[in-house]
């Protein structure tokens, strides 16, 4: 081959393991879009914050605003993180925390569901160590749960903690299938299941839950219900044909949280072009999707971005057709918020599920474009520097010939066309996301 630096080869070895497009099943034909409640329970701005932040009326007045300000451009799905667990039935099953979730998790996709929405829930591998010094017995079976891990111990996910499964053992498929069981009855549409590893910033060659992964998609798939799934976080790609076959959706980075007394700022904005570079070409329908994480844009007061910074994040999180998520309150969208979510030409750019690629190799201009089914182009343009630049594209660059109507995505607007370039000015982290049609004749 003519480019043979170390930076090719290991691109061409990632495309030659995209599984083909019968691994996906029908439930990831697109990327969604919801809300999750991670970001609010991460954040220290004053009101939210801690697991305790996760109740059963909090999920529902968010529901109640997605019905009243998203739900019509498409967003459905309403997904709980980590702290909806209180403990363990007789049979080990995970059981809801009686405070915070007084009339259980079904009460709470019920209400969910009530809106024609979707609801979602989230698990770990491994089994805790409270669990096993319980040992109860695992449902329809003749095993304990101390029967189906390793001996001596082997830690099981990415926090480094956790007693991993030895799925060799009888009654380990069981036991996750009697979990899988239990949040198909609750009415769960949606399982991230968190601290994967490879992947996960652990670098213990030990911890694998590539096991766990996939006896969760096949006791999914025997639930009978159509439940979506999307493993966490920072998933190692160098085995991505094993994530694409046994998941919807997987992280490709870091959380986008900042843990501070805002959700997110711009460096953990600008971290997630880097993923997208080394993991475009591995999504698409068929694939599964790269998931960007939260969507961090709607409560300008506490989302540690400026309005450009947020309108980038919203055009990187489209063209690369990631799960378009709210971490925000939607109880209090401000109107830019809800400009930017409800942007249906924009929304329509992540549910045609055809991933931007890099037109050029400038880090701090780039430009992202996307050939659609009808010949036209959707263009991307971004200046991640910390000054006004300007950006510009061939029609070559582009592959394209002859004149072009230009539309502007975010404005609504046509601006007219170009024959052969395009020019673009933008503040500093600012965007532009442009459609490219041959005129009619």
């Amino acid at each position: 081959m003519e480019n043979s630096s170390p930076q090719f080869c290991v691109l061409a070895a990632l495309i030659l393991t995209l599984p083909s497009a019968g691994h996906a099943d029908k439930l990831g034909d697109k990327p969604y879009l919801g809300w999750s409640s991670w970001s609010l329970q991460a954040t220290k701005y004053p009101g939210y914050g801690g697991q305790g932040w996760l109740t059963a009326q909090h999920v529902k007045e968010q529901s109640d605003a997605m019905a009243a300000k998203l739900q019509s451009h498409g967003y459905k799905y309403v997904n709980m993180d980590s702290g909806w667990r209180g403990g363990w039935d007789e049979f080990g099953l995970p059981t809801a925390h009686k405070e915070r979730f007084p009339d259980g998790i079904k009460d709470v996709a019920d209400y969910v569901h009530a809106k024609g929405q979707k609801f979602g829930i989230y698990y770990v591998p491994g089994i805790d160590d409270d669990l096993l010094a319980l040992n109860p017995p695992i449902k329809n079976t003749l095993y304990h749960i101390r029967d189906i891990v390793f001996t001596p111990r082997r830690l099981a996910n990415g926090w480094g903690g956790g007693n991993a499964i030895d799925f060799s053992k009888p009654g380990s498929q069981q036991y996750i299938q009697s979990i899988a069981d239990q949040f198909a009855s609750w009415g769960i549409d949606f399982l991230k299941f968190d601290g994967v590893t490879p992947g996960s910033d652990q670098r213990n060659p030990t911890i694998d839950a590539r096991p766990d992964v996939a006896a969760w998609k096949r006791a999914l798939k025997k639930t009978g219900r159509p439940i979506w799934l999307t493993i966490s976080w920072n998933v190692d790609l160098f085995d991505n044909k094993f994530w694409r076959k046994n998941s919807n959706a997987i992280r490709t980075g870091s959380d986008v949280e900042s843990y501070d007394e805002w959700l997110t700022h711009w460096p953990q904005i600008t971290w997630r072009f880097a993923a997208a570079r080394r993991s475009w070409m591995l999504a698409g329908r068929g694939r599964g999707w790269n998931d960007l994480d939260s969507l961090l844009v709607g409560n300008g007061a506490m989302s540690g971005l400026t309005p450009e910074e947020r309108r980038t994040t919203v055009t990187l999180w489209a063209i690369q057709c990631s799960p378009l998520y709210c971490g925000d309150d939607l109880t209090k969208l401000d109107l830019f918020a809800n400009q930017l979510l409800t942007n249906d030409e924009v929304i329509a750019v992540q549910q045609a599920g055809i991933v931007a690629s890099p037109v050029n190799d400038d880090l701090q201009k780039q430009i992202w474009s996307i050939k659609n089914r009808d010949g036209s182009r959707t263009v991307a343009f971004f200046n991640l520097g910390d000054q006004a630049q300007t950006l510009s594209v061939t029609w070559k660059q582009l592959g394209l010939r002859g004149p072009q109507s230009i539309r502007d995505l975010w404005t609504h607007s046509d601006l007219g066309q170009r024959s052969d370039k395009l020019e673009i000015q933008l503040p500093f982290h600012g965007s532009c996301l442009l459609s490219l049609k041959a005129p009619k004749r």
